[in-house]
């Protein structure tokens, strides 16, 4: 299957090239302004593009196309040809709790986020690299953690698609740390039923840079008393949280 991506040299962009590489499928490269060569099965947006029609099938990365059918693999399926996946500190939390979903049924998360450089794209990575980040997040971040710049947007975000997801109450607070890859939550959870612990399996490891990489979510930090629990999720946003399931959505 050959399968276009838009924004194909964004942070975002090039893990999902590579991903549609690992799955054994043929990756075309496009900027944002190039047109849909008539041969790919399917679409990418991993950057973010005025609303325009495609004549097969496609999965937004951004949230920002309109009419777009919310998905994640294994958790929520759509018939639509027009799809998104979820904001990707969202699709993290999601993937980590699914099967306790599933079993306990979640009724309340309180989510405290901490958002890698990358979440803002390339721009992002070369601000924090370049020790230049007060035009894109709005302050010092290295050797500083800062309110997520765009606070209300991302918050709104994750917490919309967490309802989606598990038809649930949500309240998300977002930071940005100088982390230029990986995203990690504290999480409290309420569910309806006493939490089985073999729900929410224990990782040596669950910090950023040994996540980087990873097709998975590590959860740790974990306590649980009956059905209530405290948590740390965390994943490598581009890899895990945004690509395979975009790839996995359209392939």
């Amino acid at each position: 299957m050959r399968v276009a991506v838009i924004g194909s040299r964004g942070s975002v962009g090039r893990v999902c090239v590579q991903e549609i590489t690992t799955q054994g499928h043929v990756p075309v490269p496009l900027n944002r302004k190039d047109e849909i060569p008539n041969d790919v099965q399917g679409v990418i947006v991993a950057a973010v593009i005025p609303n325009r029609e495609f004549a097969v099938p496609f999965v937004d990365c951004t949230g920002e196309l309109p009419n777009t059918s919310l998905v994640l693999p294994a958790i929520l399926k759509s018939k639509s040809i027009r799809l998104r996946i979820p904001n990707c500190m969202a699709s993290l939390i999601a993937q980590a709790l699914a099967p306790l979903h599933h079993q306990c049924t979640i009724t309340n998360i309180i989510a405290t986020c901490m958002q890698s450089a990358s979440g803002a794209g390339w721009r992002g990575v070369q601000a924090l690299q370049q020790n230049n980040t007060e035009e894109i997040f709005a302050g010092q971040l290295v050797n500083n953690i800062l309110p997520h710049e765009k606070a209300k947007q991302e918050e709104r975000a994750i917490i919309n698609d967490l309802q989606k997801l598990f038809s649930c109450n949500v309240i998300a607070t977002s930071f940005r740390v100088p982390v230029f890859t990986g995203h990690i939550a504290s999480l409290h959870i309420k569910t309806e039923e006493p939490i089985a612990t073999e729900l929410l399996p224990r990782a040596e490891q669950f910090d950023p840079r040994t996540m980087e990489n990873k097709r998975n979510v590590a959860i740790g930090r974990i306590r649980v008393q009956e059905n209530t629990a405290d948590l740390v999720v965390c994943g490598d946003q581009l890899m895990c949280g945004t690509a395979i399931p975009a790839v996995a959505s359209i392939v």
